[in-house]
């Protein structure tokens, strides 16, 4: 089997060649940022939104002056060049790079730089037709934590969600928030149409503001969806006309069935089609597919 690439710290190598310090915070303390991002035809899909949200995310952070967009693409673009890739996902991550073993950044001087590039496997049209199974998790997003809008490595509530709703038989969990709202999914944002009006929460309920998200909520306008951001809360989830899920890579996927009860009449609803077809457009006219 042939080895994937790696670009690490300025370097590409294979990735069995790989080495992170054990004094990493990134590994130390979850002390860290990445981004997920989709390649369409050799083009990486909101690419400056992707690089924007993790430089908002590192001053949130109050790393010292680092970011380089330039830099962190052409890093992105030599990583697909080089394994070969037109349709892939990239992982950029991003650490507070090595330091002291305590948890203290200052001793940290140079950010770790990270970029896999991997051969992506679309799910099949079945299972968009069929869609998603989605159970609440009893684990909640901190309304108190600032992490809440950020795409941190420390991803171990998001984990142990998606565990335990797994054994339930649920592919993606619903987070609530410590306020008894609903925030998102572990890596997903969740819309709802109710009353035919296009229902999603607002950054306030303490989700990471996707760029899939921002792409549906645009659209969405675009067609004259009705739309609405705001709190949203588990009670209003009884009777709703569709429900779907939002990512980079899964792009827009329906959910069928909440907390094993089936949305609807467990079928995609329409204007979750509809978004699928312009988000297929939007991202035709953007990647020259």
């Amino acid at each position: 089997m042939q080895e994937n690439w790696i670009y690490l710290n300025g370097k590409l190598i294979q990735e069995n060649e790989g080495v992170i310090s054990p004094y990493d915070h990134g590994f130390l303390y979850g002390h860290g940022l990445f981004e997920t991002m989709r390649v369409y035809n050799g083009s990486v899909f909101c690419l400056n939104e992707h690089l924007k949200r993790l430089e908002n995310g590192s001053k949130v952070l109050g790393w010292p002056a680092w970011f380089d967009a330039a830099y962190l693409s052409a890093a992105i673009y030599q990583s697909l060049e080089k394994n070969k890739l037109k349709d892939a996902s990239i992982r950029l991550t991003v650490s507070r790079g090595i330091g002291a073993s305590r948890p203290d950044p200052v001793t940290c001087k140079q950010m770790t730089v990270v970029v896999f590039a991997s051969a992506i496997q679309p799910l099949s049209s079945e299972t968009y037709e069929r869609g998603w199974s989605v159970a609440t998790a009893t684990i909640r997003r901190n309304l108190t934590s600032p992490l809440c809008g950020l795409k941190t490595a420390n991803y171990l509530d998001n984990i142990l969600a998606k565990a335990e709703v797994k054994q339930q038989g649920a592919n993606e969990a619903l987070l609530l928030n410590t306020k008894g709202s609903i925030a998102e999914g572990t890596m997903c944002n969740l819309f709802f149409v109710i009353k035919d009006k296009l229902i999603t929460p607002d950054v306030s309920s303490g989700l990471l503001a996707g760029v899939t998200r921002a792409a549906v909520l645009r659209l969405a306008d675009q067609v004259g969806i009705k739309i609405e951001e705001r709190p949203v809360y588990p009670e209003e989830l009884w009777g709703i006309q569709e429900m779907f899920i939002t990512s980079s890579l899964l792009e827009i996927m329906p959910v069928t069935m909440l907390d094993k009860r089936m949305v609807h009449d467990g079928r995609p609803g329409r204007i979750t089609q509809l978004l699928q077809m312009e988000y297929r457009k939007f991202v035709c006219s953007n990647c020259s597919i």
